[in-house]
């Protein structure tokens, strides 16, 4: 069994959604350890969500997936889902898996978020602009905040701490959709 069928596999026994990881990466993502999967080598510990951004603004980063589960303590516990590829850097930090989460409303809200990253990468794809040089950032976190920006702008702090992930990727969604 191939990498990416391991992935999927473990994602339907744990009754979550699996995301639609573009076609460029299935045959490069590779099982790293237990519930860390990527195309590229994993240095640091996918649930550093903050270094895996400061990363992609900061150096030149080959594009990437990253698929993982990770974390720490009883409730501390997320599924990442980290893309960068062409001018767009999605990080999705979604709580699932602690000892006091509720199963059934933190898997839909994966399977929620999955959907809205899969119509982002279509709508990016279509946002020609986006295509000349600028990155756009979307973080969605249920630990560390939620926001987008586009390209040049930089963060509010207080923005983060207020919207939830599905909200942040709905209004990026909306934003390039405006393009076509």
């Amino acid at each position: 069994m191939i990498d990416i069928e391991k992935a999927r596999h473990l994602f339907q026994e744990a009754g979550l959604t699996f995301p639609n990881i573009p076609e460029r990466f299935s045959a490069r993502l590779k099982e790293r350890s237990e519930w860390v999967f990527s195309t590229r080598k994993i240095v640091m510990s996918p649930y550093n969500l903050q270094h895996y951004i400061t990363e992609s603004e900061e150096t030149e980063v080959e594009d990437y997936v990253v698929l993982a589960h990770s974390g720490h303590g009883v409730n501390s516990y997320a599924i990442q889902y980290y893309l960068v590829q062409g001018s767009l850097r999605m990080f999705l930090h979604l709580g699932w898996g602690g000892a006091y989460m509720n199963s059934e409303e933190t898997a839909a809200t994966i399977q929620n978020c999955f959907s809205m990253a899969d119509q982002i990468v279509m709508a990016e794809r279509s946002a020609a602009k986006l295509q000349a040089g600028g990155r756009l950032l979307v973080v969605g976190s249920d630990f560390y905040g939620s926001y987008w920006l586009r390209p040049g702008e930089s963060i509010q702090s207080e923005e983060s701490d207020r919207k939830q992930p599905l909200e942040v990727m709905s209004e990026t969604h909306d934003w390039l959709d405006s393009f076509t």
